[in-house]
């Protein structure tokens, strides 16, 4: 029994479940601290945090159409991601350049984890279809 099929739909449903979840946190968190950002920084941030919602979405539709995209989407996701992440824990109350460090570390690994998924997922179904042998 040929259990990868299983495994790489397991692993993009838990992807795509992961970057719509995200998406609804990072917009509507976007949506609630507009009115209260009063810095740039603040600004940028919830900027930034919007973006990452957008694109987190945008990563999920290239998983199903337009995959030449998926790339290059997926690097901009995982760079907004990362900056908001760090970027969060200098604008928002008392600036802690470790917490952001570490919320840094912690995004970047979730951004590896996820993109990897998702090749992982997607790239499986092309090579599944090569027949070797016989």
């Amino acid at each position: 029994m040929n259990h990868r099929p299983f495994v790489r739909r397991s692993l993009l449903a838990c992807a795509v479940l992961f970057l719509i979840w995200f998406a609804w946190q990072a917009l509507s968190g976007a949506l609630r601290q507009a009115s209260r950002s009063r810095t740039t920084g603040q600004k940028v941030e919830t900027l930034v945090q919007s973006q990452s919602g957008i694109l987190s979405l945008l990563v999920v539709l290239t998983c199903f159409w337009q995959r030449r995209s998926a790339e290059i989407l997926r690097t901009m996701w995982s760079v907004s991601l990362v900056v908001a992440a760090g970027f969060s824990a200098l604008v928002w109350g008392p600036p802690m350049p470790l917490v952001g460090g570490l919320f840094v570390a912690v995004a970047l690994l979730v951004s590896r984890v996820v993109t990897w998924a998702l090749r992982t997922a997607l790239a499986g179904g092309a090579r599944g279809a090569v027949k070797t042998g016989s």
